[in-house]
């Protein structure tokens, strides 16, 4: 339990991270405000409806709160879409954040980057929080808007602040948010698995273990937190190839991967840092994360070979 009642306003409360991290965090005595463009009827909080690209919140929460930005436009695809929409989702929005955070007189700005504003390589390469970053070498707007919030962040906070950089998060839902999961519900339905490289790799990460880091941070504080930037993925890297066979051994099945052939895409951020300075380190490893996965995907659905 957090005795001292530490605020945690959280931004993008509805999302699947969003609700998840409430939650968890009323469970652990903190008080959560939550802000989103709606309420989520299943959080049992304070919830604010605020459009962040327009709206302010500073007078709305209390001085000395803990603000965590998760509000984004949050895949690749969305943003690539709607090319404006995702500069002012990601940017205008946490540029205003950054500043409804100066006006409250905010504690600490927690902001939530991602492993994408590492470039792919080919082969497993090593990635730091001290590598140095390039915009030229992102090709996606999503990155892009992560890579260049994060610049943001650092050269105009007025609040102390952390940039967690997430790995690729995979967790129970009912529809499938990662490739990780995608790729579980096509060898639990037979359907065909085709990849361009079955060795394309992450560090998957499972909602919960996300959650624990992000909640580590905000108690923590920034007093704590020597370093700004902080990866906080899964614990080792995992295959396309991987998954498929993981899932297979989870469902007693033979699924093979169909790879295209193309070079493999590789990002590989490494966890020792926030494993130091926080004492945090994931728990639940990729067939553990998989099994509740799948259990959430074909509940009921009656989908497929395993009805």
């Amino acid at each position: 339990m957090n005795s001292q009642k530490q605020t945690l306003v959280i931004t993008g409360s509805c999302g699947f991270v969003g609700e998840k991290l409430a939650t968890k965090a009323i469970a652990e005595g903190f008080d959560v405000i939550g802000i989103d463009i709606k309420k989520s009827t299943n959080l049992d909080c304070r919830q604010l409806e605020i459009n962040l690209i327009s709206q302010d919140f500073y007078d709305k929460i209390p001085a000395g709160s803990t603000i965590i930005h998760l509000a984004s436009l949050s895949t690749d695809s969305l943003c690539r879409e709607n090319p404006i929409l995702a500069i002012d989702a990601n940017l205008r929005a946490t540029s205003l954040a950054l500043e409804n955070a100066k006006k409250s007189n905010a504690k600490h700005f927690l902001f939530a980057s991602s492993e994408w504003v590492y470039p792919e390589h080919p082969e497993v390469t090593e990635q730091r929080e001290s590598d140095h970053l390039d915009l030229a070498d992102l090709d996606s707007l999503y990155a892009m808007t992560k890579l260049f919030g994060e610049s943001l962040i650092r050269s105009t906070s007025l609040v102390p602040y952390t940039i967690l950089r997430f790995g690729i998060v995979y967790g129970p839902r009912k529809i499938p948010g990662s490739s990780a999961e995608s790729i579980a519900l096509k060898v639990y339905s037979g359907d065909e698995i085709s990849v361009g490289s079955k060795e394309t790799a992450r560090r998957f990460i499972f909602i919960d273990d996300l959650i624990a880091g992000i909640l580590q941070a905000a108690s923590k504080g920034p007093d704590l937190l020597d370093t700004k930037i902080l990866n906080l993925a899964g614990s080792e890297l995992v295959t396309l190839d991987q998954i498929v066979s993981a899932t297979n051994e989870i469902l007693g099945e033979s699924s093979v991967i169909i790879d295209s052939g193309k070079m493999a895409s590789i990002r590989n951020p490494l966890i020792e840092e926030m494993s130091k300075i926080l004492e945090w380190s994931p728990k639940i490893n990729i067939r553990q994360g998989l099994e509740s996965c799948l259990k959430a995907m074909t509940s009921d659905n009656g989908k497929g070979k395993h009805e």
